[in-house]
Formats: C-alpha cells, sequence, structure tokens
C-alpha cells in the first residue's frame, strides 16, 4: 500500500486533518467556529449506488451521494494519508495518518510534526490513536515521551484513554472519522463543481465547497492538533475524489487556502492525498482487541 501511496503524492504544498500551524509564527482570524449547514446533523446523504448507468449519468451531488454509499456498505478498507502546508515565511508543517475499517472496528492514527524552515529537522509535536465506538470515542496517546521515537508504527500508550462522549468529541476534533471527509460535503456546501472526467476506468470531479459551512467541523481539530489561539478562517476549499465506475473511491486530494493565528495572523495554503486500499491485508484494527475493548462501554 505504501508504494502506491507514493505515487499518489504528486500534488504540491499539502495539508489535512490537524494540519494547522503549531509553531510561534501562526495567528488566528475567529473565535467563534465557522458557520454550520442550517441542518447541523447534515452531513449529506448516503445513497446505495444504483445498478444501472455509469457516473456519466448522473449529476455532481448523486455521484458524491453514491460515494458515500459505496463507501458505508465496505466490510473493510484502509487508508493513508499525509498532508502539508505552508505558511509565513516559507515555514512548512506535515500530518499523517491511517484509518483501518473491519466488521465495524474503526482504528485511526495521526500525527503532526512540528514546524520545518530553512533546512530544520522536522519533529513530531502531536500523536493520537483512536478507536471509534458506538457513543464514545477513545483516543490515547504514544508510550514513549521522546517524540524522536513517534511514527505510525510505535508503540501505544497502556495508560487508561481518554474517553469523549460525541458531543466532546465534536467539539474537540469534528467529525467522526467514519465520514468520507473532515470537510461538510452536502447539497448545501458544494458552491461548484467541474465537469466530470474520465480517464480509463476512473473518473474524478472537483468540487469547489462553502468557506464556512464545509470546514465548520473540521476547524475544531484544526484548533486542538494545533493548539491555536482561534478558529483559522477558510478561504478556499477545493476537492478533487478518484473513483470508479461502480462509485468505489481510490484517492481524494485537497486544496486550501485559509488564516490561522498562534500569536500573530499567517496565511496558510497548503492540502492533502488520501489513498484507499481494499485489500484486507493492508487493514489493522488488533489495538482494538489487544487495548481499547477492555475499556469500552457496553449497553446493559
Amino acid at each position: 500500500m505504501k508504494g502506491l501511496f507514493k505515487k499518489l503524492i504528486k500534488y504540491t504544498a499539502l495539508l489535512s486533518a490537524g494540519a494547522a500551524l503549531t509553531f510561534g509564527i501562526m495567528a488566528g482570524c475567529s473565535s467563534e467556529p465557522a458557520k454550520r449547514p442550517s441542518d447541523p446533523n447534515d452531513m449529506g446523504v448516503v445513497v446505495e449506488p444504483p445498478k444501472v448507468g455509469s457516473p456519466m449519468d448522473y449529476t455532481a451531488i448523486e455521484n458524491i451521494e453514491f460515494i458515500k454509499g459505496k463507501l458505508a456498505s465496505r466490510e473493510y478498507y484502509h487508508l493513508e494519508s499525509e498532508s502539508n502546508v505552508t505558511a509565513t515565511a516559507g515555514v512548512k508543517q506535515k500530518v499523517e495518518g491511517t484509518k483501518d475499517f473491519l466488521d465495524g472496528i474503526l482504528v485511526t492514527e495521526t500525527i503532526s510534526y512540528g514546524a520545518k524552515a530553512f533546512g530544520f529537522i522536522e519533529t513530531p509535536s502531536k500523536a493520537i490513536q483512536r478507536y471509534f465506538g458506538e457513543d464514545e470515542v477513545y483516543v490515547r496517546a504514544p508510550a514513549s515521551d521522546n517524540k524522536d521515537e513517534w511514527n505510525l508504527d510505535m508503540e501505544w500508550s497502556s495508560a487508561a484513554p481518554e474517553i469523549l462522549n460525541d458531543a466532546d468529541y465534536e467539539s474537540a476534533y469534528g467529525l467522526r472519522a467514519s465520514e468520507l471527509s473532515d470537510f461538510v460535503i452536502s447539497e448545501e456546501t458544494i458552491v461548484s463543481s467541474g465537469d466530470l472526467q474520465k480517464e480509463g476506468d476512473k473518473y474524478s470531479l472537483t468540487l469547489t465547497l462553502d468557506n464556512e459551512k464545509a470546514p465548520a467541523y473540521y476547524v475544531n481539530q484544526m484548533k486542538t492538533m494545533g493548539n491555536l489561539d482561534e478558529y483559522p478562517v477558510f478561504e478556499l476549499i477545493e476537492i478533487t475524489i478518484s473513483f470508479g465506475e461502480d462509485w468505489t473511491v481510490y484517492s481524494m486530494q485537497t486544496h486550501e487556502v485559509y488564516q490561522s493565528k498562534k500569536f500573530i495572523t499567517a496565511s496558510c495554503e497548503g492540502g492533502s492525498v488520501i489513498a484507499y486500499s481494499y485489500d484486507k491485508a493492508d487493514v489493522d484494527v488488533s489495538a482494538y482487541e489487544e487495548y481499547f475493548r477492555q475499556y469500552e462501554k457496553t449497553s446493559a
């Protein structure tokens, strides 16, 4: 899977979940979260893909609904993401992560790397592993305090996890990882869409999203992961989704421009690239049986 992922990373100036900069030159723009969709619970419709026809026969929003429906029907999948952002004075940060889903078990890992400028080596600044239960989310930190040892293959803490109910999780991290994107992608948040493109047996669709409603939950995660003073304010959100004839999503790329604050205001530009695998051998939810299960709350 890593080979596939590297091939996809041809996109420059990347950014994604938690890729808000954590170094001193950052600054922010809003003390209040972004404006949410008119229905806060509307993450967009999830529809089972049709048995006949092709993506060319449907509108942009219909294709998005089918993509969500196809992913939701999967018994397992794995994805890898890498994000980079460039801010004032050319300072950069990177975030990388994984998501694994198998038979209802969803586990994610995220590592944020500190500022990199003038050739200095980037250092991990924050890392979390999460398990998404029915009504709670369980979060744990790395086992080692030595950040130089942090990576996606590291050992995680054996201490009791932080347990967040859905409301507290949303306030700190935004949408659950079961959503297609950290952004809300729905009929209300899609400002415009490009023409559906086809190359070989794959299709691609580029969307421009509303700068307030689409990142309404994502800004919570950016503020938490980046230790920002205020919520970022977006100026541009573009997302390109690559998918198949049966609406299987293969990759997503984003282009984002926003203002962020930590001590001072900085303009940030970047994006993310996310690659999906449907090979069961790539999926690893062992952390659930080995650790999270013992803490999971069960109904009486």
